[in-house]
């Protein structure tokens, strides 16, 4: 496995697997509603890691992905350096980078008791996350498109077609994936799947990333 395809496989597998272990804790324990929240939007992902064992997996786990994302897009980056315009790639990383620090922001201020969470901070790091990576995924699907057509093998090409349409889809159908205290169950269910869905994109540069690896600056000298 090389360290590209270590850093997509990390970035997925920890994010999502985050996610699933909190849950089934929190249902578990009896904080959350056990329920299928993918179908009946019967809770958000917010309120499954507040309250108990689940509230301290789901900080630690999601505050660590955030880290694995910071990376992801760096890679993605050195990955399409060679067939892509730097200023795009600038912009891409930048909002890529942002989604990642909203997230960690809006993880970090959650508390078990819904009176001690500084809700300005985490409902704008949410949607800060759900929309900066929207717009960043959308920039890095176009250059490689681009990228794509010049000859530049993507062997996930396809794939990451289906799921930039499955994720522009939901976001159309309903305006815009928002976070809020409070929210219908059927943005719960758009936020479960959109969540998802992020995590599959990111997973799917394993299958690009096989010869992307580290070089020490005595190696690139040589």
């Amino acid at each position: 496995m090389s360290f590209g395809q270590f850093i997509a496989l990390a970035s997925c597998v920890l994010s999502m697997g985050t996610i699933a272990a909190t849950y089934y804790v929190a249902a578990s324990q009896g904080t959350a509603e056990f329920c299928n929240p993918f179908l009946d939007g019967c809770t958000d992902i917010t309120h499954t890691g507040m309250k108990g064992d689940a509230g301290f997996i789901f900080r630690g786990g999601m505050i660590a992905a955030c880290a694995f994302f910071v990376v992801w897009w760096q890679v993605m980056r050195t990955w399409l350096a060679p067939v892509a315009n730097h200023v795009a790639l600038n912009i891409m990383q930048f909002f890529g980078v942002l989604a990642a620090l909203g997230l960690l922001a809006g993880t970090a201020v959650l508390l078990p008791e819904k009176a001690d969470t500084n809700w300005f901070v985490h409902v704008r790091g949410a949607n800060l996350f759900f929309q900066g990576m929207l717009l960043a995924l959308t920039i890095n699907f176009i250059l490689i498109i681009r990228a794509y057509r010049s000859g530049f093998n993507v062997p996930s090409f396809r794939f990451k077609s289906i799921v930039m349409l499955i994720l522009w889809g939901m976001f159309i159908a309903f305006a815009g994936v928002t976070v809020g205290v409070e929210i219908s169950n059927g943005k719960r269910i758009i936020e479960w799947w959109a969540t998802l869905f992020i995590g599959i994109y990111l997973l799917s540069s394993y299958w690009d990333w096989r010869q992307v690896c580290l070089v020490s600056g005595d190696a690139n000298n040589d």
